[in-house]
């Protein structure tokens, strides 16, 4: 009897043991199936972070756009005030041209007729800022400026055709200041229209294109 009692109490000890191993190795083993516990807070200010350096791209790109925005709306505005001096210069020539011609010519084109839509077309194109171009004004002084042209180009073709007056140094020097001068203007009107066509897509393309402008750059299509 003693013997059993012995052994029984052997066994208890053998179980006891095991027990307590795999508890031991239980809790050797918890990290391994654990996932990483960065905290509430720690998991904010990663958010935090991530949300300013969004917020900061988003800033710096809007400045750079705003940036792109005025480059483009000064040069465009810079070159309406050189086609603005283009075109009034060209207007002064066709003024200088009608009054160089001698009256024997007046029944074959009307003088006051084309001074007259001279100065409406220099006064249309005065009431045009170049800062704060409005597309109403603008329309109306193309209008203007056409039907110049339609009536400037008609004299001209017929003082080509009047030898006494093809060799008039007084016409043959406005009808040369006429050519520099339209080559001018197309030049510029050229330039113009390829930075207001940039500063249009580019507004557009931004927030700032959400919101109608008055100091919007028009295309100029002056020429038919």
């Amino acid at each position: 009897m003693p013997r059993c009692d012995t052994k029984k109490n052997n066994q208890k000890e053998v179980t006891l043991g095991n027990f307590s191993q795999l508890q031991g190795l239980g809790k050797s083993t918890e990290w391994i199936f654990a996932s990483p516990d960065f905290g509430h807070g720690e998991s904010m200010e990663y958010l935090c972070f991530f949300l300013a350096i969004v917020a900061s791209w988003q800033l710096c790109l809007r400045y750079h756009r705003a940036q792109k925005l005025k480059e483009l709306s000064q040069r465009s505005t810079a070159e309406f005030g050189e086609l603005k001096r283009q075109l009034t210069k060209r207007h002064v020539i066709v003024t200088h041209l009608a009054d160089s011609i001698p009256e024997s010519f007046d029944p074959k084109f009307e003088r006051q007729k084309l001074r007259e839509i001279s100065q409406t077309a220099e006064q249309s194109l005065s009431s045009i800022d170049p800062h704060k171009p409005s597309a109403e004004k603008i329309r109306e002084f193309v209008s203007r400026e056409r039907e110049l042209l339609d009536v400037t180009r008609e004299l001209v073709n017929s003082l080509k055709t009047e030898d006494e007056l093809r060799r008039a140094a007084l016409v043959t020097s406005c009808i040369e200041g006429l050519d520099r001068a339209n080559a001018q203007i197309g030049d510029h009107t050229s330039i113009y229209n390829t930075s207001a066509i940039a500063y249009q897509s580019l507004k557009r393309a931004t927030f700032l294109g959400q919101r109608k402008s008055k100091d919007a750059f028009m295309i100029l299509e002056i020429e038919e």
